[in-house]
């Protein structure tokens, strides 16, 4: 019996299907079969039933999975370690990140995160929160980043920084007259937000004091990423909710249709997010300290004034 045995069964339980496992793991599949057949053997156990689409793990397979996944995060822990006090970065991370931070954040630190450790594999992932927490709770990512807090027993938080929101009105909108808005003035019937399942809506219908996104004049849009309702803005009528480096990225004219709230700043807590299994602590270090390296130095303290939003 090996680790790499052990690794082998956990990627078929993982993708369900010999086919993907063996790819995942970079074998060709009759090496992933014959691995797995000989750990069958020693055991003198099926682990999967082959007969089902997609494969799935027998009643006593499932008791040799779970210990065969606390075998090997136990020796991949170890491993973590060693590099650790040799003071060595490598191996491979899969982060994940949300859909309304991605884009502005991952430019700002991806690349040069794996300049400084070339021998780490960092994979990047867009996932909404839900998709995140699933994830990390079944140990499929190594980490995350999004906004918090989210209160989920077994995940760990990392604060990173705050990101404040600014209004972002059509180019022919009344309140454009005002240098700063009172959020009463705002009319929940002009908020362009982004569809369901996205925790960034959630943080804006919190700001509009609604429950639900009103239609326009006969239209009812939700978007699935902010450069869509920045459009819609542009292009009509309304306004929407930004958050700050989402709106660095606007051009010196689109900038003049920013606004700030008058009697406070709202932010949102954005975290590194671990789960329980988590072990590549020396890459998910690195990785905090780049992007706080990266990201402007405000946005490494609460704003005065500052209401966090929640993501509920």
């Amino acid at each position: 019996m090996t680790l790499t045995q052990l690794r082998y069964i956990l990627a078929v339980d993982r993708c369900r299907n010999f086919g993907e496992a063996a790819r995942e793991c970079f074998v060709t599949q009759p090496t992933l079969s014959m691995q797995i057949h000989k750990l069958e053997d020693y055991l003198q156990i099926q682990i999967f039933d082959r007969s089902k689409t997609p494969t799935e793990p027998t009643a006593l397979g499932k008791k040799v999975l779970e210990r065969a996944r606390k075998l090997v995060l136990e020796a991949d822990a170890l491993e973590e370690l060693g590099m650790s006090l040799r003071k060595e970065m490598k191996g491979e991370f899969a982060l994940g990140v949300i859909p309304t931070l991605a884009p502005y954040l991952v430019p700002l630190f991806a690349e040069k995160f794996v300049k400084a450790y070339p021998l780490v594999k960092l994979k990047i992932f867009e996932y909404q929160t839900s998709e995140i927490i699933h994830l990390l709770k079944e140990d499929k990512i190594d980490g995350a980043i999004l906004a918090t807090p989210l209160e989920e027993k077994g995940l760990k938080e990392e604060f990173l920084f705050f990101e404040p929101f600014e209004l972002f009105f059509s180019p022919k909108h009344e309140l454009l007259k005002k240098k700063e808005i009172n959020d009463k003035d705002l009319d929940s019937g002009e908020a362009w937000l982004l569809k369901e399942g996205h925790c960034l809506r959630a943080q804006a219908l919190q700001l509009c004091h609604v429950t639900h996104q009103s239609t326009k004049k006969g239209l009812f849009f939700e978007a699935g990423s902010l450069e869509t309702v920045i459009q819609m803005v542009k292009n009509g009528e309304g306004f929407t909710f930004l958050p700050y480096l989402c709106s660095q990225q606007l051009n010196e004219k689109d900038r003049k249709f920013l606004r700030p709230f008058k009697s406070f700043v709202p932010v949102r807590e954005i975290s590194f997010v671990t789960g329980p299994f988590a072990i590549k602590l020396s890459i998910q270090e690195g990785l905090i300290e780049m992007i706080k390296k990266q990201v402007p130095a405000q946005l490494l303290k609460e704003p005065k004034k500052a209401e966090i939003l929640g993501i509920n």
